[in-house]
């Protein structure tokens, strides 16, 4: 039986898949998480040196009895969180007690222990109910010892432990942002960090952190500058080849195409650049089509699955500039312009093209902003835009479609038009 060209209804239930990821609503469809566009992915490939260097540090740190930090960054949906997934799966493959934290956990005591219990609040034995000098706290991390409530620390809660743990702090760039630490626990945290990142806590303890491309400052300011070979990991696009493989397998396996989906696979990466954020999205979409569909794969229904992801590519950017007044924005475009997409441009051209709108105070609050929020990331020894179609979409979005340039009255053509051969 021919399939139909997708349907009204076929149609609104793919502009309800953009409405759920513009609202943030939930998907209970997506695997250990109920946000549609974070948590591990379903069908993950790539990053196999990342997860190599993990294992291997799993290893070392069982066999030494220490541990240390593991730090991956990078800019928003770039991947961070599928990839902590895998490594904590790695962790509990073997044999580790896996917790995952914030960032009070690294300076209050309780919500350490909250975090160790995995979900359990304490369990208090000896009388009333009450911690009292004498009282045990027991939580299902396994720890068994007596608490006082005045001398009880982050780092007592941690040396109370005897099996390897690995605690997951993502979002982990958090720890940059004003008052976090509070002033008055600035020390506490310095003496955790360093303690976990030293190995000085009599048993395998690491912490796997995850951020935007300033996690590494941050972690600087609180006294952790030097990190260990193959324990820094600076997440970038997918390899074309691991691109095509995730598009490959929901189409397939999610979507159970029937064919070769070949051309399919084509069109999308075409359009998500490598970037596991958009190759989530379309690959989901493209998914539920092939669904309704009856798994049969008609141009009809790639360009519906093309519009959609065309759709919420514009939804994506527009809340990740949501904190940004339009004229940075024009700001920031004007800067980059005229660079290609993905090539970086130096420091000081990109304050100083900031500097001619805000002077140098304010260039350098401006960029410091957009770097903190993942407009720029460093790439090579500049600056860049981390995701190629949004370097175009906020080039087309504030300079092309926002400015007025000179017309030549012989042609009707601004002289902008002429020159920059900008992409329509």
């Amino acid at each position: 039986m021919e399939p139909q060209p997708p349907n009204l209804v076929q149609l609104r239930f793919t502009r309800y898949l953009i409405v759920m990821a513009e609202s943030h609503h939930l998907r209970p469809s997506a695997p250990l998480t109920a946000a549609r566009d974070r948590g591990p992915s379903r069908y993950f490939h790539g990053r196999i040196r990342s997860q190599r260097n993990f294992k291997e540090l799993l290893h070392r740190a069982t066999q030494a009895g220490n541990g240390t930090t593991f730090l991956i960054q990078g800019p928003p949906g770039v991947g961070k969180t599928a990839l902590v997934y895998e490594c904590k799966r790695h962790a509990l493959e073997g044999g580790w007690d896996v917790a995952s934290v914030n960032p009070p956990t690294l300076w209050d005591p309780n919500e350490m222990l909250y975090a160790l219990g995995r979900g359990s609040r304490l369990r208090l034995t000896g009388g009333s109910g009450k911690v009292g000098v004498d009282a045990v706290v027991k939580i299902e991390a396994g720890l068994d010892f007596s608490v006082n409530q005045e001398t009880r620390t982050v780092l007592q809660v941690l040396r109370g432990g005897k099996k390897p743990l690995l605690l997951a702090l993502d979002e982990a760039q958090a720890l940059g942002k004003p008052n976090i630490p509070p002033s008055d626990q600035v020390g506490v945290v310095n003496s955790v960090l360093n303690n976990i990142h030293n190995g000085d806590l009599d048993r395998p303890v690491i912490l796997l952190a995850a951020g935007l491309g300033t996690t590494l400052k941050s972690f600087g300011r609180l006294g952790i500058s030097r990190f260990a070979a193959h324990c820094v990991v600076e997440l970038g696009a997918l390899s074309k080849e691991d691109e095509r493989a995730v598009i490959r397998d929901w189409i397939k396996k999610e979507g159970r195409a029937k064919g070769d989906p070949t051309g399919w696979i084509d069109a999308i990466s075409r359009e998500t650049h490598g970037w596991p954020q958009h190759i989530q999205t379309y690959a989901d979409i493209a998914a539920e089509q092939l669904k309704a569909d009856g798994g049969i794969m008609t141009p009809e229904g790639l360009r519906v699955v093309l519009e959609a992801g065309r759709e919420y590519r514009q939804v994506y950017y527009k809340q990740r500039v949501d904190d940004f007044r339009v004229d940075q924005l024009r700001s920031l475009a004007r800067t980059i312009a005229a660079v290609p997409q993905g090539e970086p441009t130096e420091y000081r051209d990109i304050v100083s093209s900031l500097a001619r709108d805000y002077g140098d105070d304010g260039a350098e609050t401006l960029f410091k902003s957009l770097e903190e929020q993942g407009l720029l990331a460093r790439s090579g020894m500049g600056y860049a835009v981390p995701i190629p179609s949004m370097h175009a979409w906020l080039r087309d979005e504030y300079v092309r479609e926002k400015i007025e340039f000179p017309r030549d009255p012989q042609k009707g053509q601004s002289s902008h038009e002429q020159s920059s051969g900008l992409e329509h």
